[in-house]
């Protein structure tokens, strides 16, 4: 990858990092719109690929996204620039929210401020995951989307599984569905 691009990466996950609300599934959606639809970088398997493998992982997966995405498109260097550039910004403004926060939380108007951020929070992440597995539904894989989507969603709900099992059984699962033809 040459020079210009590692810097326009760079460039945007400092960006993504430091002015994307809605947590990693957000910056990651972001990521995906940028690197894939307008760029092409990436192609969406590729993306979602990394995605998927990065959510393996423990820890911050956006981290481990970011790391993957800059290692793939640029080597060691461009991963190490990606994580930085994603985190440090976010990091700092999440001190400066807190520190402000626990100076005027008592204050009724604040209260609702932060209820109202975190039910936004909710449609983020809601439509970020729905951008994620546009790809699976674009080929038709609805059986496979519903019972993956919807057996994590009651595992995780009734607190039967924590999410390391939930994605472990889900290997699982879309290995089998896939022996067995269903899309």
């Amino acid at each position: 990858m040459e020079r210009r691009r590692v810097g326009a990466m760079t460039v945007l996950f400092l960006r993504s990092g430091g002015l994307t609300l809605g947590g990693g599934t957000s910056i990651q959606a972001v990521l995906q719109r940028e690197m894939v639809e307008r760029r092409g970088w990436l192609s969406e398997a590729e993306f979602g690929l990394i995605y998927g493998l990065a959510r393996f992982t423990p820890g911050t997966n956006v981290l481990a996204c970011t790391a993957a995405l800059g290692w793939r498109l640029g080597g060691w260097g461009a991963a190490v620039a990606g994580v930085l550039a994603v985190s440090v910004p976010a990091s700092l403004v999440v001190l400066g929210l807190v520190n402000g926060y626990e100076r005027v939380r008592a204050v009724a108007w604040v209260a609702a401020a932060v209820g109202g951020a975190l039910a936004a929070v909710v449609a983020l992440i809601a439509v970020s995951s729905a951008k994620l597995v546009r790809p699976y539904a674009a080929r038709g894989r609805w059986v496979r989307i519903g019972v993956l989507t919807g057996g994590a969603a009651v595992a995780l709900g009734a607190g039967w599984l924590s999410p390391v099992a939930i994605l472990v059984v889900a290997v699982g699962v879309g290995l089998a569905l896939d022996r067995m033809g269903v899309a």
